[in-house]
Order: structure tokens, then sequence, then C-alpha cells
């Protein structure tokens, strides 16, 4: 018996078969990535890391421990204006 393997682009595309959740998806972890980056850059603890940002350490703490559930986009957008990272997007045709 034979597996066949399917390639994916990213994890979400394996994930997630709703194109519609699956772009937010991809959209919520990227901006994620950008805090965790800026926050590991900062030496800042999580407690001032979150003043800084604009939101309670617990919240900065689902962020870095990757609980997507618990992120919203415009969040996640407010915490990187709040620290001088401008969000922006573009927007493309679906294939």
């Amino acid at each position: 018996m034979t597996l066949k393997m399917q390639a994916f682009a990213n994890v979400w595309d394996a994930l997630e078969p709703d194109p519609v959740i699956r772009a937010n998806l991809k959209l919520r972890s990227a901006l994620m990535l950008e805090i965790t980056k800026w926050f590991e850059a900062s030496g800042y603890t999580q407690k001032d890391a979150a003043n800084v940002l604009g939101t309670t350490q617990p919240r900065l703490n689902d962020v870095l421990k990757g609980k997507i559930d618990r992120c919203t986009i415009d969040r996640l957008v407010n915490m990187l204006e709040a620290v001088g990272q401008h969000v922006s997007f573009s927007l493309a045709k679906a294939a």
C-alpha cells in the first residue's frame, strides 16, 4: 500500500478547508509572529511589554503561546501599531 503525500504551501492550507477561515488564520498568525519577534527583541518582561503594547499580560501570553483562537486581527494590529509597526495589506484575486 502506497500513501500519496500532498504538498501544502503552509500549515493552514493543510488544516483548514474553508478558504475564508484559512485566510483569516494566515493573517492572524503572521501578525502574532511579528509581535513575538518584537517581544523577543525588546528585552521587556511580559508585564512591561503588555503595557507598551496596550494590552494585558495574559493576552500577550496568549499571543506568545500561539493561542490563535484568542487573538483578533483588530487587537493584533493595535498592538503592532502601539510599538510603531505599521500594518498594511494587499488584495489579490483568488486563483
